[in-house]
């Protein structure tokens, strides 16, 4: 069996007004994927699963993934498109496509990238299955379930069923060929929209909700049920929560199973909230400093790069310096992750070990904030790093200003500039929930509801088509 795969993976944010292109994309090229599967997960659990069967001939196409950002502008979009087809060409006939797909990529006077691909995909490929995994902030829309035979969305949030959301997809797949299914799926659509904040899968009412997903997926007819929550950052006709069922053939079950499993969502949508202390960012700051352990995370919301953000909000910087007498008098150790400023960074990285004053940022979100004035010394510079970096000090807090826009997800980054951030104090960090790895190490967790393109106050964003909205 030859099984085409390959790979887009990018949540676009259409309130960011940066346009994401080639600088931005980690892009490996056909047998590349073999030997970095371990930086496109999803592909390496597709990958993975095929192996085991060795009648199964695995045939890589392009992995193309990036940090969310803004809108990705449209050449470069097609140059990876048509190199994506040039690929999938050579290698003639084929018995079905595995895509590792986001589910919320959009170009610059496209819109939904994944529709455009899988349309023009199944103009080539009529008939053969074409399986996909996808993100669970997902946008579904008609043109990929028209043109696509199943979905397959994660079940975690934070997302670390990454890799068994490929194996499923691979799996369906195999099945499919196996036993000549005629794959039906059946779908649901919910106007809510909800930020990932408050849809935690660790947290009730998601906790709940995915237990129901599973259970149905013990039946023998259902292949995968799913909740596709859409990405609330991004205005889009089709946003909004979508229930998914693929089945082995039964498309009425697919369908009616759809429809319970969303009526369950909409019956607990009244539950939803965030999953930690969330606060305007004034309150939010003068609780995280009253805490008494080390090790509190205040997560700048408004301006979380994950989710698509700009990462230059300066709104944290400015009240961190109001609170300038209070931090010093309580002699907090603050570490602030961080800011994207290449201006500065260049600047800084001139001036290692000196004391100087700089700019930075608010150069993209100037709808939100301004730039800020800062006087400290240039610690440290680091280079092999996904993004240059450098730590900078000032009186008051030790501030990462990074070279390209790129996530704070890991102690990684604190390590290789040899941070001490065990004995932190405070950790401000443009977030929303916390990822993993700073769950282990924080003591308390808060949210600042702070203004930025990833503003937590979902109905404070100018949506086009707000009314037809149900904000949670």
């Amino acid at each position: 069996m030859k099984i085409a795969i390959g790979g887009f993976f990018h949540e676009s944010n259409s309130f960011n007004p940066i346009i994401t292109d080639e600088k931005d994309f980690i892009v490996f090229h056909k047998e590349e994927i073999f030997s970095n599967a371990d930086s496109y997960i999803m592909a390496k659990g597709i990958i993975e699963y095929f192996e085991k069967y060795p009648d199964y001939e695995i045939l890589p196409t392009i992995f193309a993934k990036a940090v969310p950002n803004g809108l990705i502008s449209k050449e470069y979009y097609i140059y990876l498109k048509e190199k994506f087809f040039e690929y999938i060409r050579s290698y003639g006939k084929l018995d079905a496509i595995v895509l590792a797909l986001h589910g919320s990529m959009r170009i610059v006077d496209i819109g939904d990238a994944e529709g455009d691909l899988l349309s023009d995909l199944r103009k080539i490929y009529p008939d053969i299955p074409i399986i996909c995994g996808l993100d669970m902030h997902a946008t579904i829309t008609n043109k990929m379930t028209s043109n696509a035979n199943a979905f397959v969305g994660f079940k975690t949030a934070p997302h670390i069923d990454v890799y068994e959301t490929g194996e499923k997809a691979a799996e369906i797949c195999r099945l499919t060929l196996e036993n000549k299914l005629d794959l039906q799926m059946g779908l649901a659509k919910l106007p809510i929209m909800i930020a990932g904040e408050k849809s935690e899968t660790d947290s009730e009412p998601m906790r709940s909700l995915i237990s129901e997903l599973k259970e149905y997926e013990k039946n023998d007819e259902i292949l995968a049920a799913s909740y596709l929550l859409g990405f609330p950052w991004a205005d889009s006709e089709d946003n909004g929560v979508t229930t998914l069922v693929v089945t082995k053939g039964n498309k009425q079950k697919a369908s009616e199973v759809a429809i319970k499993l969303s009526g369950m969502f909409k019956k607990k949508s009244s539950e939803f909230n965030f999953s930690v202390p969330s606060y305007e960012p004034e309150k939010a700051l003068k609780i995280a400093l009253d805490q008494s352990e080390k090790l509190t995370f205040l997560s700048d919301s408004g301006d979380n790069p994950t989710a698509g953000s700009t990462g230059d909000n300066t709104t944290m910087l400015k009240l961190l310096i109001n609170e300038k007498e209070r931090i010093l008098s309580l002699n907090k150790n603050i570490l602030v992750a961080g800011i994207y400023d290449t201006k500065a960074i260049n600047y800084c990285s001139d001036h290692i070990g000196e004391t100087i004053s700089i700019t930075v940022c608010g150069f993209y979100d100037t709808m939100n904030c301004t730039p800020v004035e800062l006087t400290g010394k240039v610690i440290k510079n680091w280079g092999p790093f996904s993004s240059d970096m450098v730590l900078f000090s000032t009186e008051i807090f030790e501030l990462i200003i990074v070279s390209k826009h790129i996530g704070f997800t890991d102690v990684t980054m604190f390590e290789a500039m040899d941070i001490d951030y065990i004995n932190k104090d405070l950790i401000v960090v443009k977030l929303g929930y916390l990822t993993d790895p700073f769950k282990k190490i924080a003591n308390t967790s808060i949210l600042a509801l702070t203004k930025g393109c990833t503003n937590e106050l979902l109905s404070d964003l100018p949506y086009e088509n707000k009314d037809e909205y149900v904000f949670v």
